[in-house]
């Protein structure tokens, strides 16, 4: 995918490198060698989100990596017990700020994703990794257990896995990551970037309001009786996604058996 760097920020980041092209806002994790969280680098993504998760005309995020690693995990450093809650506390406004992100989240997996790594990606609405990759929570090894994990891995995955990720250690391979549904595709390393951009591209086809509406009602209707699920998609589709402009071309362009053209209003 080629892209162009984002505008300047005020302060620019020291751990990661923004850029954006048509509509797509990527995030690159720039700490050598492991790309691994610190509370600088935490609080870096938290706060670029936040500037950005509210521009209407951007239509997806995401989460790549310079080097050979996805990321690490959490810097050792930062684990000692007058910093680790600090860390912690910063990772966890971190997935409050991706969890209200309306804006559909993918992860491009180029390395191994360990801990907090492997969180950002389970954080994430899609994610694709080379094959050579691994993923997964060796951190019982250390002494520890992944916190945000140990709540939101279950609800993501069989929780017999989780389970046994978790109390284990075991890393995955990409393929195995696959198989249980912690990402949508492992492919060859040589074509990651092209099956990534096809990915993204795919998104990035959609009209911005429309896709950040559908996975509104996925998100808000998430872990709700069925009865109230289907009242708070109900209400979104009806009050929300048919007054848009998007959604009455994206209907005459299918009724007329032409390509639409997204106003993203």
């Amino acid at each position: 995918m080629e892209e162009r760097a984002s505008s300047p920020m005020a302060d620019k980041p020291q751990y990661v490198v923004c850029k954006e092209k048509d509509g797509m806002f990527q995030i690159i994790l720039n700490r050598p060698p492991l790309n691994s969280f610190d509370i600088t680098m935490v609080e870096e993504i938290t706060s670029i989100i936040a500037d950005q998760q509210y521009r209407s005309e951007l239509k997806v995020l995401v989460f790549s990596a310079a080097g050979k690693a996805f990321s690490g995990g959490f810097s050792t450093e930062d684990l000692s017990e007058d910093r680790g809650y600090q860390l912690i506390e910063a990772f966890g406004r971190l997935h409050e700020q991706l969890d209200s992100v309306t804006l559909p989240i993918i992860s491009i997996v180029n390395g191994p994703a360990y801990g907090a790594g492997c969180e950002l990606v389970m954080f994430s609405d899609l994610a694709i990794a080379a094959e050579s990759a691994k993923l997964g929570f060796p951190e019982i090894r250390m002494g520890l257990f992944p916190a945000l994990a140990s709540y939101l891995l279950p609800l993501k995955i069989q929780q017999k896995r989780a389970a046994e990720l978790i109390l284990t250690g075991d890393l995955l391979s990409a393929k195995d990551a696959e198989r249980i549904g912690l990402i949508n595709q492992a492919v060859p390393d040589d074509k990651l970037q092209e099956q990534a951009g096809i990915l993204v591209g795919k998104l990035l086809q959609f009209s911005a309001p429309v896709l950040k509406l559908a996975k509104q009602a996925m998100s808000r209707s998430h872990g709700k009786p069925p009865e109230e699920a289907i009242r708070t998609v109900e209400e979104i589709y009806v009050t929300e996604l048919l007054p848009l402009e998007d959604s009455r071309e994206g209907i005459r362009a299918f009724t007329e058996k032409r390509k639409p053209a997204w106003k993203n209003r």
